[in-house]
């Protein structure tokens, strides 16, 4: 393939060679080191291809040998400017696209994540964003290097990390550490708190429940296993008491309070949704529109409106690119229309109940992400004048809670002894 261009952009031609001996004039050819290739003969005539340069050195072979030859075609990029020598925009043209290439190639384009879990693409696109190393972003801003140490710096899942750069492409292969990223997230000191120092800080309820269980890492717990507490009661204080010798407290070490406590409490929980709902019905017909989208815009070809009064789109997209690593910002977008038409109808109650189900999953996928295991649910659905009204409980099992100033309150006596043992 690489000789094949050689050849072309050198030019070279397609002759026919007839005569008294062609055998000799293709001996004294080998013996001038004149290439000829793509050799075949047709009756009396030989046919072949010969750089320009070897062309020209053929006229005294030509009378040694009582040969003739004929051109039978010009190819390559000599012949090809010197054809088109008088049209100058084109061959501006041709100047200006290379050289918007070449400008092109000078960013990236395309950029690769490989091996993230529990870190999304979005938040690893906004850490790049933020960093000066996404998309648009000029080759000569980004060190693979630093890059990679602070992707390990910020985020504290990731173990191992490898950025490359290969024309517009930015490739990022991680490595996650599963304990890490499998840990449920714990409640952060509020920015207002952290500058304070010398102050404890407390850990207080979210919600009125039962501890299930308790496990304090530093600070003096105020609750042990089955307390019944309300939203607001300190579970784990930061005022750890310091003892004399008659067992009196004379003073307080404040510190920032840390446990791990599982609370069982009860959500209430409500829902509603009108009786009569919007449906969608297709008629069957879709009209296919092709474009090209460049950043933000997208120009469509041809342009045409579509004829539909109300229809979905479904969107196709391909990043065009000059080979494996040379992405462009230019895509070929694939729109498909799908005309519609919207009646109200209403709910059945099978219906109404799939879609409380479906609202009342969404709303448990939402709480499990926070880390809120769900024990038991008790919902009912009843049919209004307008609406589909949809309530109960919902028993869970949580790890939240919320850090406060503390209060410099004493802990209870009945826990006293288990302060000064669990207590840092």
């Amino acid at each position: 393939m690489l000789l094949s261009l050689i050849k072309y952009f050198r030019g070279y031609v397609e002759v026919s060679l007839w005569g008294y001996a062609p055998e000799r004039f293709f001996n004294l050819c080998s013996n001038h080191n004149i290439l000829l290739w793509d050799l075949c003969k047709q009756g009396d005539v030989y046919c072949f291809k010969i750089s320009v340069q070897g062309f020209r050195s053929l006229k005294p072979l030509l009378q040694k040998t009582g040969t003739h030859i004929r051109i039978g075609k010009k190819n390559g990029i000599p012949f090809l400017c010197f054809r088109y020598r008088k049209r100058k925009i084109l061959f501006a043209s041709i100047f200006l696209c290379m050289g918007i290439l070449f400008a092109l190639s000078r960013f990236v384009w395309k950029i690769n994540i490989n091996g993230n879990d529990s870190v999304t693409n979005d938040s690893m696109l906004k850490f790049l964003e933020a960093n000066n190393s996404s998309y648009g972003t000029h080759v000569s801003n980004i060190d693979c290097t630093k890059l990679e140490e602070e992707i390990r710096d910020c985020f504290e899942s990731i173990i191992w990390t490898s950025v490359k750069r290969e024309g517009t492409t930015l490739t990022i292969d991680v490595q996650e550490n599963l304990s890490i990223a499998a840990d449920q997230p714990k409640a952060k000191l509020p920015k207002e708190f952290q500058n304070q120092e010398k102050k404890g800080f407390d850990l207080i309820a979210l919600h009125d429940g039962t501890i299930e269980s308790i496990y304090v890492r530093k600070g003096t717990p105020c609750v042990k296993q089955g307390d019944t507490v309300k939203k607001g009661d300190v579970l784990v204080s930061g005022a750890l008491p310091i003892y004399d010798d008659s067992q009196t407290i004379v003073d307080y070490q404040y510190c920032t309070a840390d446990a791990d406590i599982r609370l069982n409490a009860v959500y209430a929980y409500k829902d509603r949704f009108p009786i009569q709902y919007e449906k969608r019905v297709y008629s069957g017909q879709i009209q296919k529109r092709y474009g090209l989208s460049f950043g933000d815009s997208y120009v469509q070809l041809p342009w045409k409106n579509v004829p539909y009064r109300q229809y979905t789109v479904m969107e196709d997209r391909i990043q065009l690119r000059l080979c494996d690593s040379f992405y462009l910002p230019l895509y070929f977008v694939k729109r498909s229309y799908e005309d519609y038409e919207t009646v109200r109808v209403n709910y059945t109650m099978q219906e109404a109940k799939e879609q409380a189900q479906k609202n009342l999953s969404e709303f448990l996928k939402k709480l499990t992400q926070k880390g809120v295991l769900i024990l038991q649910k008790r919902v009912m659905i009843k049919k209004g004048k307008n609406n589909y009204i949809v309530s109960g409980n919902l028993a869970v099992s949580e790890n939240t809670f919320q850090y406060a100033v503390n209060k410099e309150q004493l802990p209870d006596t009945e826990n006293e002894g288990n302060a000064s043992d669990e207590s840092e």
